[in-house]
């Protein structure tokens, strides 16, 4: 004797799928943009050991954005694997370590390209200046950290509740967003202001040293160039993080859905990143071109560096005739951009 099971109604069958779009309707945006800068990422970190000599893998900036670049990259690659796992099973193989380490990458993320221009500031600026000068930053740096932990144990907190990431973003408290993204925009704001204001300073040393100098000097103006060009990459590095923590900063207080923000914050952060070592790809290029025109091997290739002295502009100064004896009596320190 056979039995027949009878279908399932369709009308208890449509809200359980509709259920279920909705759980994973927004894992889809994350994966997109996890995928995507996560692969960008992957060129940059060969183009960024390609093109680096031993003398830039010593200096702090090379090592900070490999640091970043490699946690970008991780990141991106946990945050995937979690995503899809959230769609193909949504109620089961639930992992909480694996999201309290993505929420850690995730709010530290980009230090440490935020710290590649504090080393920026103290590379450009005399040394009796520093402490007045990244007092301020420090102290809002402090202040993130300690929203940041708070953000990071409240959220720990409710996924242990719920087990299901998008259902937390919304309860998560709308202030502690506020005043981390606040204090980033000021935090960032300052630090690049007050960079590109150096910058534009020593340009117009520089250029006031090549109008009153009777004769050609070229080495003069390939320094002014390089400080031009430089002024417009950081230029470009601060306003399009700032076009998308505003953007992110409105829709936080225009009460927006959680996984708008969230996205919005993403993919700030690996813009950040990526203008960051872009820079340092382009200051190691910039060094490769100079070195192939005059004939130098790859070996001795050097990035492009901020000579600053304590006391006196060093870019006012002519070269010395012999050459060599210049570049010895430039400046006591230098910094990679």
């Amino acid at each position: 004797m056979s039995t027949s099971s009878s279908p399932i109604p369709t009308a208890l069958v449509a809200p359980i799928i509709d259920a279920y779009v909705e759980g994973i309707r927004p894992a889809f945006p994350f994966i997109l943009i996890l995928t995507i800068f996560g692969t960008l990422l992957v060129p940059l970190l060969f183009l960024l050991l390609a093109l680096s000599t031993p003398y830039m893998r010593r200096r702090p900036i090379f090592i900070l954005n490999l640091v970043s670049v490699s946690i970008g990259i991780i990141s991106s690659a946990l945050g995937t694997h979690i995503a899809i796992r959230d769609i193909l099973s949504p109620f089961t193989h639930f992992n909480l370590a694996e999201d309290q380490i993505y929420s850690c990458l995730e709010l530290w993320k980009a230090w440490g390209a935020e710290t590649i221009l504090l080393v920026r500031i103290a590379a450009v600026f005399p040394r009796s200046r520093l402490p007045l000068l990244l007092a301020f930053p420090i102290t809002l740096k402090a202040a993130r950290a300690g929203f940041y932990i708070v953000f990071d144990v409240k959220w720990v907190e409710l996924l242990a509740k719920t087990r299901n990431e998008y259902s937390v973003l919304p309860s998560l408290p709308r202030y502690i967003l506020k005043a981390i993204l606040v204090l980033e925009l000021v935090d960032n704001s300052y630090v690049s202001c007050l960079f590109l204001w150096r910058l534009h300073q020593q340009r117009q040393t520089s250029l006031l040293g090549i109008q009153t100098d009777e004769r050609i000097n070229p080495s003069k103006q390939s320094f002014n160039k390089k400080l031009q060009d430089i002024f417009w990459i950081t230029s470009t590095n601060f306003v399009f993080p700032l076009i998308f923590l505003l953007a992110e900063l409105i829709a936080v207080c225009d009460g927006r859905a959680a996984v708008l923000i969230a996205s919005l914050h993403e993919v700030n952060l690996y813009i950040i990143i990526i203008c960051t070592v872009f820079a340092t790809v382009w200051s190691s290029t910039t060094s490769f071109t100079e070195a192939i025109s005059k004939g130098d091997t790859i070996v001795s290739l050097k990035p492009v560096i901020f000579r600053v002295e304590g006391t006196m502009d060093t870019t006012s100064v002519p070269p010395h005739p012999d050459g060599p004896e210049d570049n010895s009596k430039s400046a006591s320190r230098g910094e990679t951009i």
